[in-house]
């Protein structure tokens, strides 16, 4: 391995998930795709038609990919706790963690706790971090790497 390209997110609504990445995580839109119906082989999933949006990382070579399947209809919801098997997150590095949850909460967002965690020792000592989900309660994080 040499990089990361991008991270996926499976959505159920980019008209919902579009607004919440780009106004909300201030990430850029830098591309929307029209609906393919020509991928669900190669994605696994037969017959699927799907809508893409992409979002570039602030400071970073990749990408974000958000994907919502038109069809076939999911066969779950989002939601399940993070200790269930598959589930994963997407950890985004703030200069400003205190003032990223202010500007977040002004849009609702869902924190799994009340406030941020300080690492006390080892390498990342002084580090912040908090879980946050996404429309679809997808498991994110926000990272502050500060020294103690």
């Amino acid at each position: 391995m040499i990089g990361v390209v991008h991270s996926g997110v499976t959505v159920s609504n980019l008209e919902k998930s579009v607004p919440f990445y780009r106004d909300v995580l201030e990430l850029e839109l830098i591309k929307e795709e029209p609906v393919r119906a020509t991928r669900g082989e190669k994605l696994g999933v037969p017959g699927a038609v799907i809508k893409i949006a992409v979002f570039a990382i602030p400071n970073s070579d990749a990408t974000l990919e958000l994907i919502q399947y038109l069809e076939p209809e999911s066969p779950n919801t989002y939601g399940e706790p993070v200790n269930s098997l598959g589930q994963v997150h997407i950890a985004f590095r703030v200069a400003d963690i205190e003032a990223k949850i202010t500007h977040m909460k002004k849009y609702d967002v869902t924190f799994v706790s009340e406030n941020y965690e300080v690492i006390t020792d080892g390498p990342l000592a002084g580090w912040k971090w908090i879980y946050f989900k996404d429309p679809d309660g997808v498991n994110m994080e926000l990272i502050e790497e500060s020294q103690l």
